[in-house]
C-alpha cells in the first residue's frame, strides 16, 4: 500500500485494484489461461488421480474450496503457503471408505518454526481386491492395487499480509505386483487484505515427471488453482475456488461455507461444477459438520463420487 497516494482513500476497492495490478498477479493469470493451450495438445489424461481426491474432512465439507484457507495441517495438500499462519503444532488424521471395499487415509503433522513453518503428510488409497481372469475367463488369483504419497512442505510469511509455500512429495503406485514411482513439487501464495477479512490464494500442484508403468508414462494430475476466502461476521467463512486440471482439459469451480453454531459446533456446505471437453457437469452438493471437544477437533463430511456413490470422510485433529 506504500505506492498509493496519501490523499487516496485506502478503501477495499482501491486496495483490490492495487494488488490485482501487481506483475505477479498478471503472470499467474496468463499462465492459468495459456498453459493448457500448448501442454494438452497431446489430448492425454493424467495418472495418479488419487492426488485429486481431497484431504481433510473439513475442507471436503466446504466443496474442497480451500486454496485461500490458512492455519491448519491440511494446507500441505491444498496450498503450502497456508502453513505459514499456523501458530501451534497440529496432528491430523482422516479416513474414508472407498469403492470395491477400499479405503482412503490421510495423516499430517504441522509444526510452527522460526522462519518457515513445516508439515509432513502421508496419503494412501487402497483400491481393494480384484479377481483376475485367464485367457479362457477362468478365475485366477486375486490381486490388489494401492497408491501412496509422502509429502514435506513449508510456508513462510513475507511481511504481514503475504506468505509463500513450497512442497515436495514422493509418489508410489502398485497394481498386481507392478509398481511405479516418481516425485512432484507444489508451490503457492496467499495474500490477505489489510482493510477486510479477505484472503486470496493461488497454487500449482503435482508438477513432476509422471508415473511410468512398464513402457508407458502417464503424466501427473498437474493443476493450477486460484481461490478467495472471506471471514464474515466473525462466525462464517465463505470460500470460492477455480481449478484447472491441465492434462485432463478440465476446469473445476467450487464454493463453500462454514458457519459456527452453538459455540464448539460448525456446519458446512459446498457445491461444485466441472467444465471439460465433453461439456459442463455438476459435481453436486457436499456438506458436513465439525465439533470441538476437550481440545480435539472432530470433522465429518459427505461428498458425491460421480453417479456411483457418496464418499463419507471422518477426521480428527489436535492442536497443542
Amino acid at each position: 500500500m506504500k505506492c498509493l497516494d496519501a490523499e487516496i482513500k485506502k478503501d477495499f476497492a482501491n486496495a483490490a485494484i492495487y494488488w490485482l495490478s501487481r506483475p505477479y498477479v498478471l503472470a499467474f493469470a496468463l499462465a492459468f489461461i495459456f498453459t493448457p493451450s500448448f501442454m494438452i495438445a497431446r489430448a492425454v489424461e493424467s495418472g495418479a488421480d488419487f492426488l485429486n481426491i481431497g484431504a481433510g474432512a473439513r475442507a471436503s465439507g466446504m466443496g474442497s474450496a480451500y486454496t485461500a484457507m490458512t492455519g491448519d495441517a491440511s494446507s500441505i495438500y491444498y496450498n503450502p503457503a497456508g502453513l505459514a499462519y499456523g501458530d501451534k503444532r497440529e496432528l491430523s488424521f482422516m479416513h474414508a471408505g472407498w469403492l470395491m471395499g477400499g479405503s482412503y487415509d490421510f495423516a499430517a503433522f504441522a509444526m510452527p518454526m522460526k522462519g518457515w513453518n513445516s508439515a509432513f503428510s502421508f496419503t494412501r488409497l487402497d483400491h481393494g481386491t480384484f479377481e483376475s481372469r485367464g485367457a479362457g475367463r477362468e478365475a485366477g488369483a486375486n490381486f490388489g492395487a494401492s497408491d501412496k504419497a509422502v509429502a514435506l512442505a513449508a510456508g513462510r510469511q513475507l511481511g504481514k499480509n503475504l506468505s509463500i509455500g513450497l512442497g515436495a512429495k514422493f509418489i508410489q503406485s502398485e497394481i498386481a505386483g507392478y509398481g511405479a514411482e516418481t516425485f512432484a513439487v507444489d508451490f503457492g501464495v496467499v495474500r490477505s487484505m489489510s482493510s477486510l477479512p479477505l484472503s486470496f490464494g493461488a497454487t500449482v500442484r503435482n508438477l513432476g515427471p509422471g508415473l511410468k508403468y512398464l513402457d508407458k508414462r502417464d503424466p501427473l494430475p498437474l493443476s493450477v488453482s486460484a481461490g478467495a476466502s472471506l471471514r464474515a461476521m466473525s462466525v462464517m467463512n465463505i470460500v470460492v475456488d477455480v481449478k484447472r486440471l491441465v492434462f485432463d482439459r478440465q476446469t473445476d469451480f467450487s464454493v463453500g461455507t462454514e458457519y459456527a453454531v452453538f459455540g464448539p459446533m460448525s456446519l458446512r456446505g459446498g457445491y461444485g461444477a466441472s467444465l471439460a471437453s465433453g461439456g459442463a457437469k455438476l459435481a453436486g452438493l457436499s456438506g458436513g459438520f465439525g465439533l470441538k471437544v476437550a481440545g480435539l477437533q472432530m470433522d465429518y463430511s459427505f461428498t458425491p463420487f460421480g453417479d456411483l456413490d457418496i464418499t463419507k470422510k471422518l477426521g480428527l485433529s489436535c492442536k497443542f
